[in-house]
């Protein structure tokens, strides 16, 4: 495919119309299982009125009027489970401000069982904003232009095949096909498509506390420009056993084969790790990872507890990754219930995103080093979580280095007589070789009342303090809302 090709295919036409035509599709392919099954299908609008004073760099004042349809799909039914969310925005501004006329916001999972016990095809899509850079801080509709934000589409097609050799073995072939793309202000991303070709032959019902798994992988990334497209190979043989109901260890040894742009002498060679997993109990689990790539020591971690009223969750890692990666997979860090629910935003219909990084608008891998955490304490009115990242990014090919700190805090109180509120704050630092390094600050307050079964009214207030070490660059910006939320049906 030449250069271009894949962006001009994704015109803006043509992108929102598959947008929607997916959607659409997926609601209208489980209505037919839906019968014997649990769906819920919830629908709303909400026009939203906001007076914005933007001062420093770029700054403008203006009001900007907002339609959002809140559109959430979830259920099981028949051989099919899915869970939809999506949310477009049209925005359209006053005086000087220069709102993106339309964006969308767009989380979707779905599987669906074609062949019993044989063959299974999933589904995941996106579509969120996003800055170009570390300097970009938060995008949204209404500053999309002005801190020249892109809008990111994702889609990806997992069909799993599974064949029952014997009491021994088992085959099993999990494949990837997935799309990022771009589109907004010309920052020149890097549209790309991939494809990832698994074989694995895995232990069969024979085995109970010792497990083993053959496996194979050969995926191939197509970027529509001049960059070089990728190849990554591995050959794994793995091992699992499962000391007692509290502790199992794990270890894998194989070999890479990877044709990627890098300044290292060599990309190929020797892989391993080991690891282990403790769960005292069904509310705790613990585990660790520890080993060897081609870029030198890998690890990775994760702990999880929770009782009646809190949750707690972190992890750490270090590995190779790059942007279009994160886009695909890092981005989706959504505040999740006990059962892993994505938690909605009862004043937007969003899921609540935590910790979403801005990135540089290179699509180099780097070595990424990172910590994050979150803790959610519900009570009988009130709920807070508190999330918090620490991550270094060291580039392949640039040499680059940055680092990031992020906390966020977000609480939520039912006030009664069907009132309730919302305080919202978060900081983050970024300090890069060579970008600029700076600070952005945000609080905001909501306030909202449920006039109805099917209405409800907000008046949220928002304020963020940007600071750069480039002279010229620092803003402040204050929002003030009014909105309204109903269901048409």
């Amino acid at each position: 495919m030449k250069p271009g090709a894949m962006r001009a295919l994704w015109s803006d036409p043509f992108r929102v119309g598959l947008l929607a035509a997916g959607v659409f599709t997926a609601v209208n392919m489980v209505s037919q299982p839906a019968i014997g099954g649990d769906w819920t299908f919830d629908h709303s609008t909400t026009l939203k009125l906001s007076h914005v004073d933007r001062s420093g760099r770029d700054g403008y004042s203006g009001q900007v009027l907002q339609a959002t349809p809140n559109l959430h799909l979830h259920g099981e039914g028949g051989r099919v489970k899915a869970d939809i969310n999506y949310n477009p925005t049209l925005s359209a501004g006053t005086s000087d401000t220069d709102p993106e006329a339309l964006t969308h916001q767009l989380f979707g999972l779905a599987e669906v069982e074609a062949v019993e016990d044989r063959f299974f095809i999933g589904f995941d899509t996106s579509a969120r904003l996003t800055g170009n850079d570390s300097s970009s801080a938060s995008v949204d509709a209404v500053n999309f232009n002005t801190d020249n934000g892109e809008q990111v589409f994702t889609f990806g097609i997992t069909p799993e095949f599974r064949h029952h050799l014997n009491q021994y073995a088992d085959i099993v072939s999990r494949n990837r096909f997935d799309w990022v793309n771009y589109s907004g202000n010309d920052n020149g991303s890097e549209d790309s498509r991939s494809q990832t070709l698994n074989l694995q032959l895995v232990s069969g019902r024979h085995f109970s506390v010792f497990n083993w798994r053959l496996v194979a992988n050969h995926r191939k990334t197509y970027f529509d420009s001049d960059r070089d497209d990728e190849t990554r190979k591995d050959y794994r043989g793995i091992l699992e056993y499962r000391i007692n109901p509290r502790w199992s260890v794990n270890g894998s040894i194989g070999y890479e084969d990877n044709e990627v742009e890098t300044d290292r002498d060599d990309t190929n060679g020797t892989i391993w790790d080991v690891g282990a997993t403790w769960t005292p109990n069904p509310r705790t689990q613990a585990s660790v990872e520890y080993g060897d790539r081609y870029f030198g020591d890998r690890y990775s971690g994760r702990i999880s507890h929770r009782t009646r009223r809190t949750r707690f969750s972190a992890d750490f890692s270090r590995e190779v990754t790059n942007r279009r990666t994160q886009e695909t997979v890092d981005s989706l860090f959504f505040l999740a219930d006990p059962n892993g629910n994505p938690i909605v935003d009862p004043n937007t219909g969003n899921p609540i995103i935590v910790n979403v990084p801005q990135t540089r608008d290179a699509d180099e891998d780097y070595l990424s080093t990172q910590f994050r955490g979150i803790v959610t304490i519900t009570g009988r009115r009130t709920n807070v979580t508190i999330t918090g990242r620490v991550s270094n990014r060291d580039y392949e090919i640039s040499s680059d280095d940055e680092d990031t700190y992020g906390l966020s805090v977000r609480a939520t109180r039912d006030l009664g007589s069907n009132f309730r509120a919302s305080l919202v704050g978060s900081a983050e630092h970024v300090e890069g070789s060579s970008n600029n390094d700076n600070e952005t600050y945000d609080i905001g307050f909501i306030l909202s009342k449920r006039l109805s079964e099917k209405s409800s009214a907000a008046l949220d207030l928002s304020y963020r303090d940007y600071n750069d070490d480039i002279p010229g660059e620092d803003y402040t910006e204050k929002r003030i809302g009014i909105s309204f939320t109903t269901t048409y049906l």
